[in-house]
């Protein structure tokens, strides 16, 4: 393969990983063609991308990225699954693909520019994703309004409450 050709492969990788919150580096190693095309297609659905590369080109664009001990993973048959929108995603849903397919298996990843171990990756895969934590602050700001808003709305029926107790008194006067 010409090197020109090897560059553009490198910098459409690389733009794809800049682009993105977060990948994981798998080992597909063992996974029939059909248990692959799933694969992709399960990640697809969640808005995940899954890209088989090679080590030597990926090594290129991770390191362009300025993302330091990553070249252990670069080892055998490797694949991205790459998240876009929530980098977390990319993690849980690769924890998910480890339980279904026995052969597939994480070895790392990048989250916002940092390498993550093995370990760190199925922590992270814990934890809740975006949308969660948007969920629980959205919550988390609208129980005190709620409870304002209950407070307004007793004292309300209590001045309504007053004022009727009074319009009765001074009808039977």
């Amino acid at each position: 393969m010409p090197t020109a050709e090897k560059e553009q492969i490198v910098a459409a990788l690389e733009e794809r990983l800049k682009r993105s919150q977060g990948f994981v580096l798998t080992n597909f190693e063992g996974l029939t063609a059909s248990e692959m095309s799933a694969l992709r297609r399960e990640l697809r659905q969640k808005g995940l991308e899954y890209l088989v590369v090679k080590n030597a080109l990926a090594q290129i664009a991770v390191q362009r990225l300025g993302v330091t001990n990553v070249e252990s993973y670069f080892r055998g048959p490797t694949g991205l699954c790459i998240g876009y929108d929530d980098g977390i995603a990319a993690f849980k849903a690769a924890q998910e693909l480890t339980k279904k397919y026995e052969k597939y298996k994480i070895k790392g990843g990048v989250l916002e520019g940092r390498a993550v171990s093995a370990q760190e990756a199925l922590e992270l895969a814990k934890l809740p994703g975006r949308h969660e934590l948007l969920g629980m602050v959205v919550g988390a700001l609208q129980a005190p309004i709620q409870q304002m808003v209950g407070t307004l709305n007793a004292l309300l029926q209590n001045f309504v409450s007053v004022l009727d107790e009074v319009r009765k008194k001074r009808e039977s006067q």
